[in-house]
């Protein structure tokens, strides 16, 4: 999503909540306060429905820096709720999950789950080249 996009969501979401309080405090006056909500609620069908899907190169790169401990901020997060929508990648991306626990804690997995993981990510990789192949 890019920065406008993101902002209008959050606006959106900050909306629909204050909007439905606000309107309750002064609802006799201003009757039209509660189309606000109904704008937040569009806001956020319009985020998720927009929403761009990562390609299987975005979703290897991801568990690597979480493996290698050089990531950041909400990329736990960010990887724990991914579920991609094509039906191999999110196998691949589940069977990451399965394999290593929470991301987490992956920096401190034994050598032998850690090449496990690096084969997954490796055939998350292999998938770009199906779908590069696909879109020729």
């Amino acid at each position: 999503m890019t920065k406008l996009s993101q902002l209008m969501f959050r606006a959106g979401c900050l909306t629909s909540v204050i909007a439905p309080i606000i309107a309750i405090v002064i609802y006799p006056r201003a009757e039209r306060l509660f189309a606000f909500l109904l704008l937040g609620i569009a806001l956020v069908v319009i985020g998720v429905v927009t929403r761009k899907q990562p390609t299987p190169t975005e979703v290897a790169d991801r568990p690597e820096h979480l493996l290698d401990g050089s990531y950041g901020g909400w990329d736990v997060d960010d990887y724990e709720h991914l579920h991609p929508k094509g039906e191999r990648l999110r196998d691949l991306w589940r069977r990451t999950m399965s394999i290593g626990g929470l991301p987490e804690e992956w920096t401190r997995l034994d050598n032998e789950t850690r090449s496990k993981m690096r084969e997954v990510i490796t055939e998350i990789t292999r998938l770009e080249s199906t779908v590069s192949n696909h879109r020729a």
